[in-house]
């Protein structure tokens, strides 16, 4: 990453739901302030944008909540949560999720300005990539 980094061809990262021990012991890399904003903003200067792996996966819904993954990994510093197959189980997951970031917000928990970073990432990543408009005649 390092070197895609340094030749400006890193434009997203996704994280795995490994541990990587010698960073953080106790969650998964997903979940870890240490890799997604130790390691890779700070350490190697990423900007771009950080995406999850799917969250519906054993690493993560057999061990926390989905909401409360989703916590973790913005605070973290996750950009893009990619959350599969959930809507079909628990038609409000998308509500119970952002009530969730609301709590954590009003708690302290997880600072708004935190939310503010990954929009503009996001922003940026779509006025960069975004494909104009197809033209059709009918």
């Amino acid at each position: 990453y390092q070197s895609l980094q340094e030749k400006g061809l890193l434009d997203a990262v996704m994280t795995a739901h490994i541990y990587l021990k010698q960073y953080d012991a106790e969650r998964p890399a997903s979940l870890s302030p240490a890799i997604t904003t130790g390691l890779l903003r700070e350490e190697i200067g990423f900007n771009g944008l950080i995406i999850t792996d799917d969250f519906n996966m054993g690493a993560i819904k057999d061990h926390y909540t989905i909401e409360e993954a989703c916590i973790q990994t913005i605070i973290a510093g996750s950009d893009l949560i990619i959350i599969a197959h959930e809507p079909i189980e628990d038609p409000l997951i998308v509500s119970k999720i952002i009530h969730a970031i609301e709590q954590a917000i009003k708690e302290g928990r997880l600072s708004a300005s935190r939310i503010d970073a990954s929009y503009e990432r996001i922003m940026h990543a779509k006025a960069t990539f975004a494909c104009p408009p197809a033209v059709f005649e009918l």
